[in-house]
C-alpha cells in the first residue's frame, strides 16, 4: 500500500453541555465557499475551571460578498460587542483581528448533522458544539497582536 492510500481522520470538534462558557478568542481565519459565501471562523478556547478547560470551539459568521455586514447581521453586532459597543464609522475595516485575544461569555449550542438523506440526524458521536453568539465581553482592551 503507498503512502498516497494513508488516509487518516481529522481532529475532530468538542461536544460540551449547551451554556454559557468563559473562552479567549485565540485565532481566526476567512474561508470562501463560493464568490457568494464567506465566512469567518473564531476559534475560542474554553477557561473556565473543569472538565472543559482548554477545550476548543468554533464560532462560523457570515461575511456578504461586498464585505459591507449589516448591523442586523451577527459579524456585525460580535465585532460592535468586543469593540466596546461603538459602532464602526463609515470607513471603519471590520478586521476580524478585533476578536484575537478577547476574553468572552460565550454561549454555546449542539449541532446535530443530518444524514446524507436529509432523514433525521447522524448518531450522536458526529455531534458537536460550537459558540452560537458571545453573550459579554470580559476584557474588551487593545488586544491586536497576531
Amino acid at each position: 500500500m503507498s503512502s498516497k492510500d494513508d488516509i487518516k481522520p481529522g481532529a475532530s470538534w468538542p461536544r460540551l453541555q449547551d451554556r454559557i462558557y468563559t473562552a479567549q478568542c485565540v485565532s481566526y481565519n476567512h474561508h470562501s465557499f463560493s464568490r457568494d459565501s464567506h465566512k469567518v471562523f473564531l476559534i475560542y478556547r474554553i477557561i473556565d475551571e473543569g472538565d472543559c478547560f482548554g477545550k476548543e470551539i468554533f464560532q462560523a459568521l457570515r461575511i456578504p460578498p461586498d464585505k459591507r455586514p449589516k448591523q442586523s447581521s451577527k459579524y456585525y453586532k460580535a465585532w460592535v460587542m468586543v469593540n466596546g459597543f461603538r459602532k464602526p464609522s463609515r470607513n471603519t475595516r471590520m478586521s476580524a483581528r478585533i476578536f484575537k485575544n478577547k476574553i468572552c461569555k460565550v454561549k454555546t449550542r449542539t449541532v446535530k448533522p443530518l444524514l446524507p438523506s436529509g432523514k433525521g440526524t447522524m448518531p450522536e458521536d458526529f455531534w458537536y458544539s460550537v459558540v452560537d453568539y458571545i453573550y459579554s465581553v470580559e476584557l474588551v482592551g487593545n488586544c491586536h497582536e497576531e
